[in-house]
């Protein structure tokens, strides 16, 4: 067991409230005044520094093709780690392994409990090639624990065989009654030779034509037209994005960043900050993958180095909170909360109430980190990671050598909006 003293928490209002917490693998109190505990119980002094959920990606990329060995997980997942990410969910396109069934989910469970440094989260996909069993398959791994099935138009993967509007249409009319979430990424290639922001929107808008009730989540938007269209018809159903961070960092530090994506934000400046301001930017991602060299990836499927990882968190906070002013409660909402909403694992992950996991950060708000952007030049960020927590452990940070004690992470909660009263919306 043991005692945070003194340390300061994020509340609501752009206050912060120094409190004692005690814990274990789980939070077991918050309180403002004195915490007596027993002899044995380890204190650790941290006044001054700031208790802020471990970062959750939602969506990350790493297992691909090119990059599915033991080695390849562990060294993404600790650069992760140590940049405050406590969480990941994987939703591998060009996996050679798909999570087709509960014997494929079984395999890549074990893989990830031998290898990670981060808890993760995984989502599965859909096997049209076992039509007509498909949709059993894929109501089986939800019920095991996986935060959602993955479609894309068109695939990716040559795994994974191509499925139609129709299809997906046919899809959540067999399933409707599972609450299945699902995530979403391709563009509208019936009418669209090739990818734009104008055929991901049509795309979206075919889906919400077809969709039921299902939560359903678009993996990375990098048009401004397409979030102001997804705000628009959020309250009546059930979806929800993320912008891609590297996305955010080229657009407010242009001369350290870069973003490989084809992005509109700069024309969109002003109204992107507004919604930034207002919390209306539900989720943040690395968007993180291998740089692949194959040719024939369309963008959609592509990602950001995931190196950019170490240091994401902190530049959100450095960046957006410190600088730019957005709220603190907002910034982990963005980075952590609404993540842990949308996937179906909070209050376990995302939140510092008590009893949930003890997966948190320390981060001191008067020390600087020095970071290489991926344009190979170097900035100062406003604050720092003085130690990472999962589970109770410390894992990563100052005076400590980086630990491996991550595993897999089942959905516990259902994400659809009408079954969770705290939704992330």
């Amino acid at each position: 067991m043991k005692l945070l003293r003194s340390v300061s928490l994020p509340t609501s209002s752009t206050a912060l409230k120094r409190v004692n917490v005690l814990f274990e693998d789980k939070i077991i109190k918050l309180s403002t005044d004195e915490i007596e505990v027993e002899e044995d119980v380890e204190i650790i002094e941290a006044k001054g520094l700031l208790m802020l959920p471990g970062a959750i990606d939602p969506h990350t990329h790493i297992l691909t093709q090119d990059s599915e060995n033991a080695s390849d997980l562990s060294r993404f997942t600790k650069i992760a780690l140590e940049g405050g990410y406590t969480t990941l969910a994987e939703l591998s396109y060009h996996t050679l392994n798909p999570i087709f069934d509960n014997r494929s989910l079984k395999k890549k469970m074990a893989f990830i409990n031998a290898n990670s440094f981060t808890s993760m989260a995984l989502w599965g996909h859909i096997d049209m090639g076992d039509y007509p069993y498909h949709s059993e398959s894929a109501q089986e791994i939800w019920s095991k624990g996986v935060v959602g099935i993955s479609l894309a138009v068109p695939s990716p993967n040559p795994a994974i065989a191509d499925i139609s509007f129709t299809e997906i249409m046919d899809l959540f009319l067999d399933i409707y009654e599972s609450d299945t979430s699902f995530a979403f990424q391709g563009y509208d290639n019936e009418n669209h030779q090739a990818f734009s922001s104008t055929a991901q929107l049509e795309a979206i808008k075919k889906i919400l034509r077809r969709m039921q009730e299902n939560p359903i989540h678009i993996p990375r938007v990098s048009s401004y037209p397409t979030i102001e269209f997804i705000n628009s018809v959020s309250k009546r159903s059930d979806i929800s994005f993320a912008i891609s961070l590297v996305d955010m960092m080229a657009l407010y530090n242009p001369d350290i960043f870069e973003t490989p994506f084809n992005c509109d934000f700069t024309d969109y400046a002003d109204l992107l900050f507004e919604l930034l301001r207002t919390n209306k930017i539900y989720l943040l991602s690395n968007c993180a993958a291998p740089q692949e060299t194959n040719p024939e990836y369309c963008e959609l499927f592509q990602g950001s180095d995931p190196k950019m990882m170490s240091y994401s968190y902190l530049w959100v906070l450095s960046e957006l909170w410190k600088k730019r002013r957005i709220p603190l409660a907002t910034c982990i909402k963005m980075t952590s909360e609404n993540a842990a909403k949308r996937l179906g694992i909070y209050p376990e992950k995302g939140s510092l109430d008590p009893g949930s996991d003890a997966d948190f950060v320390l981060y001191d708000p008067e020390t600087t980190t020095l970071i290489t952007g991926n344009k190979g030049k170097t900035t100062e960020l406003i604050g720092g990671f003085k130690a990472v927590y999962l589970k109770g452990n410390q894992v990563a940070g100052e005076n400590c050598t980086t630990q491996k004690q991550g595993s897999f992470f089942a959905r516990s909660t259902n994400p659809k909006r009408r079954h969770n009263k705290t939704t992330w919306i």
